[in-house]
């Protein structure tokens, strides 16, 4: 098997979406359905980021993905630019009101403002962050294809590219129970970061200049 990483374009978001659903079958946007999870793709693709998108391919076809970079409005935008197909979509999904993230994602939303009315549309402009570090926000692989190192070549790849654009440190975020993954990431270097409590919420960094 002949692996090759490539930069993801929009052609490909519609299997980045199969590939979403088959790794995190748990999701909200799972639940959802295939063009929800496309939609979101497209948007840290073309929103107002600074994304580098990668893709794993095992002949031509797509294994893994990894979305990294700066990300402005990630979710909050998204649910902005599509909030009223997000909203058909509820409507005709009425158990996911019992959804625990889906309840925290509305409950958030609605302090943020973000299902009011506002003036949101592709391509807007966000405020940029003052902090210059590159963040993992998204990173799946084919749940046929896992323990072949098609994770590590994704983050290996994505370390490189936001060292190239003079990033010194790089930040994630998962789930604390998520063991599986606080190991991967650990053994390739990643560091947990405690709260100002002292205690590990999830935070993630891996310092990488050479």
């Amino acid at each position: 098997m002949t692996l090759l990483i490539k930069v993801l374009e929009i052609k490909d978001l519609y299997h980045v979406a199969q590939l979403h659903r088959l790794a995190f079958t748990q999701s909200l946007l799972t639940y959802l359905g295939q063009e929800v999870v496309r939609r979101y793709y497209e948007w840290l693709l073309l929103g107002p980021h600074e994304t580098t998108a990668l893709g794993a391919f095992a002949d031509d076809m797509l294994v893994g993905f990894c979305f990294g970079g700066i990300f402005r409005g990630a979710m909050n935008g998204f649910i902005r630019k599509n909030r009223y197909y997000l909203m058909w979509k509820i409507c005709t999904h009425p158990k996911v009101v019992k959804n625990a993230e889906f309840r925290q994602r509305m409950a958030l939303g609605w302090k943020s403002k973000i299902f009011r009315k506002v003036n949101l549309y592709h391509g807007v402009s966000m405020p940029t962050p003052l902090y210059r570090h590159s963040g993992i926000l998204a990173i799946g692989v084919d749940p046929m294809m896992q323990r072949k190192g098609i994770g590590k070549l994704l983050m290996e790849a994505a370390e490189e590219q936001a060292r190239q654009k003079g990033h010194r440190e790089m930040r994630l975020t998962v789930e604390i129970n998520n063991l599986v993954a606080i190991n991967f990431y650990e053994n390739i270097g990643w560091e947990k970061v405690p709260s100002q409590e002292g205690t590990f919420q999830g935070a993630m960094r891996k310092i990488i200049t050479r």
